[in-house]
């Protein structure tokens, strides 16, 4: 028999219950290579893909239609912090579409990982 780890979840210090696994993408920035005329390559570097995206699996119910409303209204002064890792300036950009029972993820968008 195997036992599942499942991490600590806490948004804004609350602990959150979630169904399944938490997928965090850790961002980076993206580099450009441009050759030159000349023949040399000059690499340009992207930051505005340098942000990290966790995704959350919550069962929806009132409560956690509620809680999450309020992560929502938050703006980006969200904290997540899972396992090891901590996320600052934690935003949703859309609230998902919900149904009562139905597992729903919730996606935020954060400061790389610190």
């Amino acid at each position: 028999m195997t036992i599942l780890d499942y991490g600590n979840l806490l948004i804004n210090g609350k602990v959150v219950a979630y169904e399944g696994r938490v997928k965090i993408e850790s961002g980076s920035r993206t580099r450009t290579a441009n050759p030159q005329v000349n023949g040399e390559i000059v690499y340009t570097t992207d930051i505005s893909t340098e942000r990290a995206k966790i995704m959350i699996p919550i069962r929806n119910s009132v409560e956690s239609k509620e809680l999450f409303d309020g992560f929502y209204d938050n703006g980006d002064n969200n904290t997540i912090s899972f396992r090891d890792k901590n996320f600052s300036k934690a935003t949703m950009e859309v609230l998902p579409e919900r149904e009562d029972q139905e597992i729903v993820e919730y996606v935020f968008f954060a400061n790389p990982e610190v």
